[in-house]
């Protein structure tokens, strides 16, 4: 009985080449890693971006049919809670009359923060009275 061994030692990977392949994984995983955060981050602040410029694009628009959210108070928190709690047009002369404008989907606490939402790119100009996207500037 004759035992073929040289067709045995080539029936697999060697332990050499496993750990050449998993340290490639392991390198590549290191330079990914960082980056998926970065753009989780990027994600975010993009989402921030869109709602401010929601936020100002709403606030115009509801001023020209006859809405002043900027009567609740001068701060853009107060401002973009009663957007987020929105308003309809009263007013029987106005071809906008019941139009609703709001963003009710939008969460307020994630909206007013300074730091991580979308008032950081919103600025109220008290002389003009308009709320203006800054757009991080």
């Amino acid at each position: 009985m004759k035992i073929n061994t040289k067709h045995s030692l080539k029936a697999g990977f060697s332990l050499v080449e496993m750990l050449v392949v998993i340290a490639v994984i392991g390198i590549i995983a290191a330079i990914a890693v960082p980056n998926i955060g970065r753009i989780n981050d990027s994600a975010k602040d993009a989402t921030y971006r869109r709602n401010a410029q929601s936020l100002a694009s709403i606030f115009a628009s509801a001023q020209a049919a006859g809405v002043d959210f900027s009567s609740v108070s001068t701060k853009e928190a107060d401002i973009i809670k009663a957007m987020i709690k929105g308003a309809s047009v009263n007013d029987a002369d106005s071809p906008f009359n019941g139009t609703y404008f709001g963003v009710p989907g939008l969460d307020a606490t994630d909206a007013v923060s300074e730091t991580d939402g979308a008032a950081k790119y919103l600025n109220y100009d008290t002389a003009s009275k308009q709320l203006l996207y800054t757009g991080g500037q």
